[in-house]
């Protein structure tokens, strides 16, 4: 796995790979097939690394797959001395609507015009994509697009939105306080063991997923996390139907049985404005943040229906 920080939309952003990196050229006879992975929120690369391998094991070895943070979700080693933009350009470079453009920006410089793209969103991510399939010049030359548990309408109706924005939100300062705390006061290891025990008790958090958490309790991410969580109450309300129609032969959605962020009632709902859509609901007990437990098990359906689409 190659993992590294590149600048894209002007913000210092994480990327990993499982396959060839992101700057390599492909061989003359590779199959030209590309996967990338837009995570939900938070959009942290290291969370995906069972997903990616699993993925990327299942398909052919000169497809890579790829996975793009979100812009200002990993803070940069402290050791590198690259300037993070400030808060003060938060529309520009770390809200929604730039998180649009940050994944625009890593498309048209990454991946060639006549690749066959493979958008694999979770979440948010899947919002991102359809937002994507807007951009013409991306559009063509996106392949098909993978929506997994995808928040794309009314966020905050949702039980776990009425949560995040009755409690989470609300106490964010004592949050992004209690993260300085934890992250300035103990050490490394001790904030190891503190995630490792408290996370796997209260969270399901598995021991794979430690570090990712502790990129996520850096303060100043954290607070970025939040902050597009709160516009994602604000602005996914209504699904985007006219993009959905458009594009439905290029779409296959994955909702979960039990789904605090993207209920049963949803994919009812979309599937009765739009019969001919390719979604289903989940008969395996997938969480919504299936990063954590389903990876793998996730990452060989995607790869079985991007190997099967490839076939035609």
């Amino acid at each position: 796995m190659h993992r590294a920080i590149i600048n894209c939309n002007q913000v210092q952003t994480e990327v990993i790979s499982e396959g060839r990196w992101i700057e390599e050229d492909p061989l003359p006879h590779s199959s030209k097939q590309v996967v990338l992975v837009i995570p939900g929120n938070p959009g942290i690369p290291r969370f995906y690394e069972g997903f990616v391998k699993e993925l990327n094991s299942k398909l052919t070895s000169d497809t890579p797959v790829w996975v793009i943070g979100h812009a200002g979700h990993v803070q940069p080693p402290e050791n590198l001395d690259i300037a993070m933009p400030g808060d003060e350009k938060w529309a520009e470079c770390y809200g929604l609507t730039a998180q649009i453009q940050h994944k625009a920006e890593f498309i048209r410089r990454y991946i060639p015009e006549d690749a066959h793209l493979h958008l694999v969103g979770h979440s948010i991510g899947a919002w991102l994509v359809l937002n994507l399939l807007k951009n013409d010049d991306i559009e063509r030359r996106i392949r098909r697009c993978y929506l997994l548990f995808p928040t794309i309408e009314y966020m905050a109706e949702t039980r776990n939105g009425r949560f995040f924005n009755n409690f989470i939100s609300r106490a964010a300062p004592i949050w992004i306080c209690l993260s300085w705390i934890f992250t300035t006061i103990f050490p490394v290891a001790l904030q190891t063991f503190m995630i490792r025990i408290f996370g796997m008790m209260f969270c399901g958090i598995p021991p794979k997923s430690i570090r990712a958490v502790r990129e996520m309790l850096d303060p100043r991410v954290l607070r970025r996390i939040i902050n597009l969580a709160n516009e994602e109450m604000k602005y996914v309300k209504e699904a985007d139907h006219e993009t959905i129609s458009k594009h439905a032969a290029k779409l296959w959605l994955y909702y979960g049985a039990k789904d605090g962020w993207a209920p049963v009632k949803y994919y009812r709902n979309i599937v009765s404005k739009h019969p001919d859509l390719n979604a289903q609901v989940c008969q395996r007990g997938f969480r919504h943040s299936f990063v954590l437990n389903d990876d793998v098990d996730m990452g060989r359906i995607i790869a079985d229906l991007i190997n099967e689409d490839s076939k035609h």
